[in-house]
């Protein structure tokens, strides 16, 4: 009988027997599993740093965002008679309302410049029954729909609130985008209202601020990036706002003495320092005009124009209601000259109350916004490498649309500084017949760890997966504020591929040893019937080729090991420290730790390779095995 210490010893000998063979195929099989087990490490190490940076930057939260998504029609059918009888009656109310409108305010009325509330198609291609359509832009329309709201479930914070809650959110913020105020950047605090430009817009007029790009959260999202109180900013002098460094070096280029942005990534973390310090509570102003005041201005624009180019011209007459351009910065239109006679001004009057009966619009308003620096968001400088662009996509950050005003720094400021009641004019919402109310307003849920974060977001989120499913989702959801499942998501999309990779070598790496295997018993025949022949049992003869074949795979697992350990190794050596500058800018955690680190092994995967590389050998050897036992050894010897 052969013991264990027995069959280990026979197994080494053949080990040192068929050193050529066994190099060969450890190196051959561990090549493949080296590479995958490298690819592990770095893939857990970014993970772990990322999260671990996410941690630090929001204090331990981690936030997700939800849009609302707008993908199946609602029952609205445009070429319905039934519906368009409908919506003619409204029509026809709407053009009653109107005459008696206008002849209670003696003025002439046509009721063929209101919009038609059916359109219909002359084309004979087109089937009858779909010719006549209503025109969702008509009056008529618009009251109908008033009176009978789509049956679409409104994507408000309600809703979104219903979806998260269950998944563990502890808390839901919910942003306010200033985009439709239409904010214009006043450099240096002047405008010039006489022309209109028609070139390339100015550098300063490029960036978020002079796009009119605003975003009100809570402070506790952007608290990393808001900067201790300097003596510009006791007392506050205006609404605070964070803007990306880009953004502030570029708009206080021409009064601050900045650098430009440097390529090296140390120098980067200094600069950006140094750009926070130097317009810490720094100001600029913006203009809000509406629509009323924006038309006033074309006009008394079009009209100085006119009088110039009539500079001279005896025959020329000006207007009996003459406009002047506003002198002050972001003022209002003047009136310089009424020469209208008394009944024309009552017939004016009485027109404009007219059509403010029926389309009610607010009067003409301009308003001069401060704002003052009190911090900086991180905006991601140009990459200068391949590793650059890979490194700034891992850990990008996005905390809203352009500039961010912190809503309690907001609150906090005197009446005179808040712009309540232009910060409070409502977004217009679309309420679309085929897929009801519409707004673009972003919701963000807090997590209290990443885990719940991670299984919120694959849940909910068709960006890399586009399914039937998705139509039913309420909202589309996604990391926010960092890119703490940036890993995960690449990992998602490249799952079947690594699946693949995986079968495709274990496979090679199964026939490989299978080979190996069958080779070496086919060579020892002799040896094994005799071993036979002196009383060896088919046991004793398996327990030393399983010996060997766990030899062998503990030798593939040790050079895969030591091959992914290379590989990630070198990778963290080469680049950990440029990605942890990269991350300190873009987290705004400029603190000794964390710092980022490529190499993880907390991934089950990385176990599941190593661990399967012995269960392959074990499979491998299996096949031949059996075969070698159930050999006579008589016959063997016979033949040898």
């Amino acid at each position: 009988m052969i013991g264990m210490r027995d069959a280990l010893t026979l197994a080494h000998t053949k080990i040192r027997s068929k050193r050529l063979r066994l190099i060969i195929t450890t190196i051959v099989s561990g090549l493949v599993f080296g590479v995958m087990a490298g690819a592990t490490i770095l893939v857990d190490g970014m993970s772990k740093s990322l999260t671990e940076f996410a941690r630090q930057n929001l204090d331990g939260r981690f936030l997700v965002s939800g849009t609302p998504n707008y993908y199946g029609p609602v029952d609205f059918n445009p070429s319905d008679a039934t519906l368009i009888a409908e919506v003619q009656k409204y029509h026809a109310a709407y053009l009653a309302e109107r005459k008696a409108a206008a002849k209670r305010y003696g003025i002439e009325y046509d009721e063929r410049s209101e919009i038609q509330p059916v359109t219909e198609d002359t084309n004979p291609n087109v089937p009858a029954e779909f010719r006549k359509q209503i025109n969702v832009q008509s009056v008529a329309w618009q009251r109908y729909s008033k009176d009978h709201p789509s049956s679409a479930t409104p994507k408000d914070a309600k809703a979104f609130r219903a979806l998260v809650d269950p998944l563990g959110a502890t808390t839901v913020y919910e942003p306010k985008n200033l985009g439709h105020l239409s904010l214009t950047l006043l450099p240096a605090g002047t405008e010039d209202l006489t022309t209109t430009s028609t070139g390339e817009p100015s550098k300063e007029m490029q960036t978020a601020i002079g796009q009119g790009q605003y975003t009100v959260v809570p402070n506790e999202l952007v608290a990393p990036f808001i900067a201790p109180a300097n003596n510009a900013r006791e007392p506050a002098q205006g609404v605070p706002v964070l803007l990306s460094a880009d953004d502030a070096a570029t708009v206080f280029q021409k009064t601050v003495d900045l650098p430009k942005r440097p390529k090296d990534q140390a120098a980067q973390v200094r600069w950006f320092k140094g750009v926070r310090d130097a317009v810490n509570g720094a100001t600029f102003v913006s203009c809000y005009r509406n629509d009323a005041e924006r038309a006033r201005i074309e006009e008394a624009r079009a009209q100085a124009q006119e009088i110039a180019a009539n500079r001279g011209n005896r025959d020329y007459v000006q207007p009996d209601l003459l406009l002047a351009l506003p002198t002050t910065p972001c003022g209002q239109v003047t009136v310089t000259k009424d020469t209208r006679t008394a009944e024309l001004k009552k017939v004016q009057d009485n027109q404009k109350a007219f059509e403010q009966e029926f389309n009610p619009t607010p009067a003409p308003r301009a308003e001069l916004v401060t704002f003052q620096v009190v911090g900086l968001l991180p905006s991601p400088g140009q990459a200068n490498s391949g590793i650059d662009a890979v490194l700034s996509s891992l850990v990008g950050t996005n905390y809203g649309f352009g500039a961010v005003i912190p809503s309690d720094s907001l609150a906090s400021l005197p009446d005179t500084l808040r712009h309540d009641s232009l910060f409070a004019i409502p977004a217009p919402v679309n309420n679309d017949p085929w897929m009801g109310p519409m707004s673009q307003d972003m919701f963000i849920a807090s997590f209290p760890s990443v885990e719940k974060a991670r299984t919120a977001v694959a849940s909910n989120s068709c960006q890399m997966n586009w399914t039937p499913a998705c139509e039913s989702m309420p909202f589309s959801l996604g990391a926010y504020g960092t890119n703490y499942l940036t890993v995960d998501d690449i990992v998602r999309q490249l799952r079947p591929v690594i699946l693949t990779l995986l079968i495709i070598a274990f496979t090679i790496a199964t026939i490989i040893i299978w080979a190996m295997m069958g080779r070496v018993m086919a060579d020892s025949r002799r040896e094994t019937a005799v071993f036979r022949a002196i009383g060896a049992k088919r046991s004793d003869i398996a327990a030393v080729y399983v010996t060997y074949s766990v030899w062998v795979a503990v030798r593939i697992v040790i050079f895969a090991a030591a091959l992914g350990l290379i590989i990630a190794g070198t990778v963290h050596v080469l680049f950990a420290d440029r990605a942890t500058k990269t991350a300190q800018l873009a987290y705004a955690v400029f603190t000794p730790e964390p710092t980022f680190s490529f190499l993880g092994f907390r991934n089950p995967v990385l176990w599941l390779i190593l661990g399967g590389i012995v269960v392959m050998s074990l499979i491998a050897i299996t096949p031949p095995l059996l075969r070698n036992i159930r050999r006579n050894p008589i016959k063997d010897m016979r033949d040898e």
